[in-house]
């Protein structure tokens, strides 16, 4: 547990130290720019380096994905690789992984070609989404997301793909969007849901959003039962219908910084050239509440939401740089407070091996 803490505090004291060193130092605006991205470079570097040197029985599926890749897709050739009976992976990712065995047998260094391109990219979008990608990277970690993409590898690329493919979102070009998912597709099927967003993004009034994701919602739960089979056949999940007994309360926190930067955001005038990437985030919020709302019913909505719940993470740590009252200061640094009291209690007891540390 001591080594997440180390990671999940680090960019908060990045963010701090960032602010400090702008106050003494007089930077013009490209050298504050260099400035803070060597900082979040600096900030992420913790839980980089936990995803990259971690023993290959950290993640309840990283064994499944080591020995996949240092054993099983050795015995076939490209060619077999298009069966689709080869492996119960994606074709995608069969074919990304037979390209790094060309190069390496070692763990370790498969682990790192992935933190690059995972940690690249929401790296990026970090930087482009949010002034404040210190807090991005801290909700990123204290709210579980990083403890997913650390076991759930095909997932977590598939999600990165679809990172990039919001630029597209924000330009209004479908078809470089639409492929950018189909080849997240084939990392992991589950990648299907992010076509939703697409759509949505059309509307731009406010009650309009609201009106939307309300009947969303109720369509999704009213529905999600009956089509529990077909989503789970279609996305590649296992999950059934079930009384989870959980997610109740991340469901709430969900909601609550949703409902926080919207209240902070809601007047506020956005620079027209960053209007559209706001509009998106918001968009990624409200589908972040809607499945967790349907994580009540089935474990399958929580696995959708991950492809979600980073434009919440980017709302937020953009609503902390809006200055309103002494009051929503105050909820504000309690919902950051809530955050790592929430990861505390959720990894009492969680062990961390470095590789070297394995038998």
């Amino acid at each position: 547990m001591i080594y997440y803490g180390i990671a999940a505090i680090f960019p908060l004291l990045c963010w701090g130290f960032h602010e400090w060193w702008l106050k003494q130092e007089k930077l013009n605006e490209e050298k504050k720019k260099q400035f803070k991205i060597w900082m979040v470079i600096l900030a992420i570097l913790p839980m980089f380096l936990l995803f990259v040197l971690r023993y290959k029985y950290i993640g309840a599926d990283t064994i499944g994905y080591v020995r996949f890749f240092q054993k099983e897709i050795r015995g076939y050739s490209f060619i077999e690789l298009f069966d689709q009976d080869a492996t119960r992976f994606e074709i995608g990712f069969r074919i990304y992984v037979k390209i790094i065995s060309l190069f390496t047998k070692n763990y370790t260094v498969f682990f790192l070609i992935n933190g690059l391109l995972i940690f690249g990219i929401l790296l990026r979008f970090s930087l482009k989404y949010t002034d404040n990608p210190f807090l991005f990277f801290f909700l990123f970690i204290t709210l579980g997301t990083y403890a997913f993409m650390e076991t759930g590898l095909r997932q977590a690329l598939a999600i990165s793909i679809c990172i990039l493919a919001m630029d597209f979102i924000k330009e209004k070009k479908f078809f470089p969007f639409l492929l950018l998912v189909i080849l997240a597709y084939f990392f992991h099927k589950s990648a299907l849901v992010f076509l939703l967003i697409y759509p949505l993004c059309a509307i731009k009034k406010t009650d309009w959003l609201i009106f939307t994701y309300v009947i969303l919602a109720i369509v999704f739960v009213v529905g999600f039962a009956a089509f529990q089979n077909l989503f789970n056949e279609i996305l590649g999940y296992e999950y059934g219908i079930e009384e989870t007994g959980n997610g109740g309360i991340f469901m709430v926190f969900v909601f609550v910084l949703c409902a926080f930067s919207m209240f902070m955001t809601f007047d506020k005038k956005v620079e027209k050239d960053k209007q559209d990437g706001q509009a998106l985030i918001v968009q990624l919020s409200l589908m972040t509440v809607v499945f967790w709302l349907l994580r009540l019913i089935s474990r399958t909505a929580e696995r959708i939401s991950y492809y979600y719940i980073l434009g919440l993470y980017a709302y937020f740590a953009q609503a902390v740089e809006i200055q309103k009252d002494k009051l929503s200061e105050l909820f504000k640094w309690l919902l950051i407070l809530a955050s790592l009291v929430l990861f505390i209690y959720r990894g009492v007891g969680t062990e961390y091996l470095f590789f070297w540390q394995g038998a």
